[in-house]
């Protein structure tokens, strides 16, 4: 009996050790990393990067992002920007800024919404176009339409799209692009989120006062669920690049404005602007930081769908992405890129809501590691099957005194 117990001894010495070194290469491993992986993103806001051709979504999630242009099931990025922690934007090159024309069927626009929603990725947001004003447009009616097309085929989508009648220096021109020049927000209600890009760095200091004359505008007119785009890139046409200060800068003006996000543009060149310009260094700054700084910006609308032909004002969803360049022009306004380029899209709801909501729960990411592996069941059983021993050992050293 004596030399029963002591082999049962070893036995469970040889156990213990086989399973600290199991668990201890688990939580080494690539896949534990991964599962484990938490965003390093201030709670609650969309932070966004439009890209074009790079695919390093572990990298530019590392920098502080959660969403990125050019995402959906119906592309090849999906998978990889889950695996990231990422939501990427649909793009829909549903418009054309220049004929003032859609582009796309109503039918084509829902096989497209009806590929996401199969494929699992309902509720997502949908950049519909770009610029819609920027030659002279009046796109909000057809813009309407097409969110209500979108609505119609899964009602938690959203809808997005980048505006960019602030974007002209001479600010007495506002809207830009619009001749008739109508007062307050041309596009206001005609998408779910509106994205307002100012590229304020052109010959000289950077015009950051177009910043805070925006802002003046957005408030007068009462829009919520919006967004903002930040210039990262230059030189090309008549914008310079910004340097790493005035990255910085262009975000606190933004700042506390009661934004529900913003975007950079751009992550790399977009074929004719380089980007990235200012450096990683204060890409990760800005995303340490508050959107909307000790207040809550105005709540979101509830996720219930709109009226058809209404579009909603709750953010969501993830739009593929397809990324509109700067446009040269003496008034600094932008314009859509070839088709095939990454555009910015951002789903909000899926990201998060404003700044001011309760904090995500941090434990979060490791419990969803825990419920997606089999490993912990297997531990758990090894130390099952290890107390057993333990007590079979110990009760054989008592029948042996």
């Amino acid at each position: 009996m004596r030399a029963i117990a002591a082999l049962a001894a070893d036995t469970l010495r040889r156990s213990l050790t086989a399973s600290a070194v199991l668990v201890l290469a688990y939580s080494l491993s690539p896949t534990a990393v991964t599962q484990l992986h938490e965003n390093p993103v201030a709670s609650g806001s969309v932070r966004g990067i439009y890209r074009f051709s790079s695919t390093a979504w572990s990298t530019i999630a590392g920098l502080g992002y959660n969403w990125v242009t050019d995402g959906g099931t119906n592309t090849n990025y999906y998978q990889g920007q889950r695996s990231a922690g990422l939501t990427g934007m649909v793009w829909l090159a549903a418009y054309d800024n220049s004929s003032c024309k859609q582009t796309m069927s109503d039918a084509q626009i829902t096989q497209v919404v009806q590929t996401n929603v199969s494929g699992g990725n309902a509720g997502a947001v949908y950049q519909v176009g770009d610029e819609p004003t920027a030659n002279g447009c009046a796109a909000g009616a057809t813009y309407v339409h097409m969110t209500s097309v979108i609505h119609a085929a899964d009602h938690a989508a959203r809808t997005w799209v980048a505006d960019d009648q602030f974007n002209d220096p001479s600010t007495s021109s506002w809207p830009a692009g619009l001749p008739m020049k109508p007062a307050g927000l041309p596009m206001k209600g005609s998408v779910d989120i509106l994205a307002l890009d100012i590229y304020p760095c052109q010959a000289g200091p950077c015009q950051l006062n177009m910043i805070d004359l925006a802002i003046q505008r957005i408030h007068s007119v009462g829009l919520t669920n919006w967004e903002f785009i930040l210039q990262d890139f230059g030189p090309c046409q008549s914008w310079r690049a910004p340097n790493a200060t005035e990255m910085l800068q262009q975000f606190q003006h933004w700042q506390g404005a009661g934004a529900i996000g913003y975007w950079v543009y751009t992550y790399d060149s977009d074929g004719s602007c380089p980007g990235n310009v200012a450096g990683s260094s204060v890409l990760k700054q800005i995303n340490g930081l508050a959107v909307n700084p000790g207040s809550a910006p105005p709540p979101p609308s509830p996720a219930s769908p709109p009226p058809a032909g209404t579009p909603s004002t709750a953010p969501s969803g993830t739009p593929a992405a397809q990324t509109p360049a700067p446009k040269s022009s003496p008034r600094a306004t932008s314009s859509s890129k070839p088709s095939g380029k990454a555009s910015p899209g951002s789903s909000h709801p899926a990201a998060g809501a404003s700044s001011g909501d309760p904090p995500a729960n941090p434990l979060k990411p490791t419990l969803a590691a825990i419920e997606s592996s089999s490993l912990p069941l297997a531990v758990v059983g090894i130390g099952a099957l290890l107390a057993v021993i333990g007590i079979a050992l110990g009760y054989m050293r008592r029948r042996t005194k």
